[in-house]
Parts: structure tokens; C-alpha cells; sequence
């Protein structure tokens, strides 16, 4: 079985796709740290995915130089988080250019360290949720992004060495990967969505109205939401 490495945030959409690519390859999990405001949960969730999904091996990679650089108000407390009933096609101040190429590379390293043959990432272009469209307001969220960056690797990487992004959501539902995570038993009370804090979700923010909206068209409960015991 091929060796993959998973980009797993601690959020839906990731927490699935490890779930798929486990029933695929031989995973490895990385968890990019990159000091946002909420960092300590999305770490506490990445490693009590990897205990349930029974993944070992695991890497937490640091990018300590996000918050240094600013420009986004997931890292920078001096921009505000927009409330996702705000939002039109423009870029949300929520936006890190450049994290998902960062992010994609550092799992590409680790690949080459470990004989990885896969990178997995969960991104889904349209949530097809009441708001804008996910690859409009994130452009790296897009078919192209990864088909360029699999262009990129092919230029990388040693000539016969195998290597590709694949992004096995990119075409669903946001509704569709929670129904899909539910067939999968995904633990969704292990899994964090908020922008705004590590203790219990906002309600208002991009994340937060993403997750409610979608556990809510797919007539699944959100643990999350049952009870504070469950935060």
C-alpha cells in the first residue's frame, strides 16, 4: 500500500478526507501550526483525530513566521474576523495568501523524507451553502491550484519519483462530506471550525455559519452544539 501524507487542520473537511485516504493508502498525518487565533484548539483536535483514526505517525510542522508577517485576521488581532452574513465576492480579510502553497510544500518535504507517493488535502471548491462560493473568496481552493501545484511538482521533484496532490472533496458538498464523514464514523466532536476562539464557537464567523448551515442541511446533529459539556 502507497504511503500518503494528510493535511489534517482538526476541521470537516480534512478530518474526512484522512478517513478516505486511510481506506486507501498508508497515512501519514501533518498538522500545520501557524500561530492563528485558534491554533491550541485545531492542535488539540489534529492529535485526538490521529488517536481515534489509529494513525501514528505523525508530524507537526511549524510556520512561526505567519503571525510576524500579518495581513490576515486569523493571525493579526488588530483585523477584525468578518461576520459571514457580510461577506460578497471580495477577499475576507480571513485570507492567508500563501499558507496553502506553504502548507502543500511542507508536506511535500515530508513525503520526500518517508517515501510518501500522495499528498491529501481536504479542500472543496463550492460548499454549495447559502454565501459566497469557497474557490471565490479562497482562490487556493481551486481545481487549478492543485493542478498547477502538481505542475510544479513534476519540475521539484527527482525525475522518476512519484509524488501528487490529490483532493479527494474538492467537487463535494459541503453536505455531502459531512454525510460522507458520518458513513465513515468521523468523531465530529473531535473537529473545530470557529475563526474566532479555542472555547466554543462563535456563531458568526465564516467557519461557524459553514458548519451549522451544513450539519443542518444534512439532518445530522452537530455535537458541538448539543451541550456545553460537549465544547
Amino acid at each position: 500500500m502507497d504511503r500518503a501524507v494528510i493535511l489534517l487542520s482538526g476541521g470537516i473537511n480534512s478530518a474526512v478526507a484522512a478517513a478516505i485516504a486511510r481506506e486507501h493508502y498508508e497515512p501519514a498525518l501533518m498538522h500545520v501550526a501557524w500561530g492563528h487565533r485558534t491554533a491550541e484548539r485545531e492542535l488539540a483536535c489534529f492529535e485526538q483525530l490521529a488517536a481515534a483514526l489509529r494513525v501514528e505517525r505523525t508530524m507537526v510542522a511549524e510556520l512561526p513566521c505567519m503571525p510576524t508577517f500579518g495581513g490576515n485576521a486569523r493571525v493579526s488581532k488588530r483585523l477584525a474576523i468578518d461576520d459571514a452574513n457580510a461577506l460578497g465576492k471580495d477577499t475576507p480579510a480571513t485570507f492567508a495568501l500563501g499558507l496553502m502553497p506553504a502548507m502543500l510544500s511542507l508536506a511535500a518535504a515530508w513525503a520526500g523524507s518517508i517515501g510518501a507517493k500522495r499528498i491529501v488535502v481536504g479542500t472543496s471548491e463550492d460548499y454549495r451553502l447559502p454565501g459566497p462560493t469557497m474557490s471565490v473568496i479562497y482562490p487556493d481552493y481551486r481545481h487549478e491550484f492543485v493542478q498547477v501545484f502538481n505542475l510544479m511538482l513534476e519540475y521539484a521533484k527527482p525525475a522518476g519519483r512519484e509524488l501528487t496532490v490529490e483532493a479527494p472533496l474538492i467537487d463535494l458538498a459541503r453536505l455531502e462530506v459531512i454525510k460522507l464523514g458520518h458513513r465513515l464514523n468521523v468523531p465530529w466532536e473531535k473537529t473545530w471550525s470557529c475563526y474566532r476562539s479555542n472555547d466554543a464557537p462563535c456563531g458568526r464567523c465564516l467557519g461557524c455559519a459553514n458548519r451549522m448551515n451544513s450539519f443542518l442541511k444534512a439532518g445530522i446533529a452537530d455535537p458541538l452544539l448539543l451541550e456545553p459539556a460537549a465544547r
